[in-house]
Formats: C-alpha cells, structure tokens, sequence
C-alpha cells in the first residue's frame, strides 16, 4: 500500500512537470548564418544560444542541426519549417566577422505571421566574447528588455572588462558622507555627522569592505575600523543588499563650557571596544568603474565610557 502511494506522488509530480513543459511555446532555431567566421562556429555559436535561453525556461527550443541553405536569409522557408515542427515563434541570426571584432544579429519572428516581435544586435569585440554576448541574447530574447542594456554581472565581456566593468571580481577605493544618531536620545547631541573612507572587494556572490570613519559633533568623537560583509539580493548592477560586521570603535566624549560668549572643550571621557553592525542598503551601477551604494546600519556597541554604554542602540547612514 505504501509503494502504491509513492507511486502515485511520483505520477502526479510526473504529470505536473509535463504540463508545465507542454505550456512552454515552441521555439524554432536554426543554425546561425556565419559570415568570416570558421565553419564549425555555426553549430557552436548556436547551441550555445539554445542553452541559454533554454536555461530560462520560457522556451521549449527545436534547434535545427544540420546546415540547410534553404534556411538561410529565407523568412518564408524558416516560417514553413517553424509551422512543420510545431514551433509558436523562430529565430533568425548572424554573426559576422569584421576584423576581430564578431557583429551579433538575433532576430525572433511569430512563425504564423512572420511579423518580427524583437530583435537585437550586439557587437563581440573580440572572439572570446561571443559567450557573454550570446549569453545576454539567451536571458533577454523575447522579453520587455534589450540584451543591449543588460547588466548581469556574470554576463560581462573582455571588452567591458578592460574599460568599465568587473569579471570575476574587482577593488575599489571610496568615499561616504553619513551620520549617527542615537536612538532615544532627543538632546542636541544625539546626532553626530560622519565621514569614511573604505576599500571594497567584489566578488560577485560577496561584497567585502574595510571601512575606517569618524562621527563627531559639538560633545563626542567616533572613531571605528570595520569589516562588513554584504550579500546582493540579485546579478544586476542596481541591487538591493544585506549585510553586517564587526568594528573597533573609540568614544570621545567632551565637556563644553561657555566663558563669555567664547566656548572651549576638552576631553572628559573616552573608551573603546568592539561594535556590532547589521543592515542593509541598495547598490547603483555596481557593474561601473564609478557606483553609488546608499546603506543604513543598526549598531550595538559592546563597551562603555566611564560605565556608560554609549553605544546600546545607535542607528548609521551612509
């Protein structure tokens, strides 16, 4: 009795599965037209194109294997063949090889009237990028979105690589203007202005940052050297994050006095220790050479200044 019911289980996930893929339009794909190129790019260039879009799942793709001439250049030939193997919509492509930079055409047509419903065109300035260029075309094909403006982090070529963008991972120096402010506190010191430097590594699944920075008003000093590890929530270059870490913080507190209509100060206090940090933010233009990141931190100190805990609940923005 048991083994009948897992039976049962399996066939109806079976059945689940394969209606899921019946819904899936058809797609017909033949061999991508190959201008200056080598003769085996044909088939190469094209399977790795049926992959990525296959990788998607919008498409169920019927990839043509063999080279047909009747199918080159022959929107009518292509449509015939699309109808005979059952396919909603074809594509029709070509690279074409100019010097040693690869033009890439990707063009998708509704196989009953033939009428082109998108298209693209990329430039692959050098061989090596075709991957990351097809790549593109597989994840955008189709959709609202040109493979022109995508920015995938995964997705990048050589070319971009050497002048905006990061490949497999990539440093960078930057600046912050923000503030602390103490929660619960609703004197005039409890809002103090803050300034940071950081050193930032990419890594793609990770982003790893060394930031020191100092916090200052009119009655106290902060000054603090973290490590913070952020996690992006998604592969573009405009994505939200989350992250935390861990930072050595000094507390300078100060005592202003009034002589006369001049002020003087003086530190009183001062204490040090490690400091807990966790929030999140958004990143733009993460995959160019110059990116904004807005953040807000929580942060819970774990030391004291003269027994008193300055750092309990302490909000940061940068």
């Amino acid at each position: 009795m048991k083994n009948i019911k897992i039976g049962l289980v399996l066939l109806v996930v079976l059945l689940c599965f394969t209606k899921v893929k019946a819904q899936q339009p058809k797609v017909f794909l033949p061999l991508l037209e190959t201008i200056n190129l080598k003769k085996n790019f044909e088939y190469a260039s094209t399977r790795l194109l049926k992959n990525y879009i296959d990788n998607t799942n919008r498409y169920q793709v019927i990839m043509q294997d063999n080279v047909d001439s009747a199918l080159l250049n022959s929107i009518e030939s292509v449509s015939a063949k699309a109808k005979e193997k059952g396919a909603t919509y074809f594509i029709m492509g070509s690279l074409n090889r100019l010097g040693e930079t690869v033009i890439v055409n990707i063009n998708l047509y509704e196989t009953e009237t033939s009428k082109k419903i998108w298209f693209d065109q990329l430039k692959a300035f050098t061989p090596e990028d075709l991957d990351p260029v097809l790549q593109r075309f597989g994840q955008n094909i189709g959709t609202a979105n040109k493979a022109t403006t995508a920015d995938d982090i995964y997705a990048v070529t050589n070319h971009e690589t050497q002048e905006l963008r990061k490949k497999e991972s990539n440093n960078n120096l930057g600046v912050g203007v923000g503030g602390i402010a103490l929660m619960g506190d609703q004197s005039s010191g409890s809002v103090l202005a803050g300034l940071s430097l950081s050193w930032s590594f990419d890594a793609r699944d990770f982003i790893f940052d060394i930031k020191p920075s100092w916090s200052f008003n009119s009655t106290r000093d902060v000054y603090s050297l973290a490590l913070e590890v952020n996690k992006p929530l998604s592969d573009k270059g405009n994505t939200p994050y989350i992250g935390g870490g861990l930072a050595f913080s000094r507390t300078a507190l100060s005592n202003e006095q009034n002589y006369y209509g001049s002020y003087s100060s003086s530190a009183y206090a001062s204490g040090y220790g490690l400091m807990l940090m966790v929030g999140g933010g958004y990143i733009l233009k993460r995959t160019s050479s110059v990116s904004l990141r807005v953040s807000a931190n929580y942060l819970q100190g774990l030391y004291d200044v003269n027994g008193k805990s300055v750092y309990n609940n302490l909000t940061q923005s940068y």
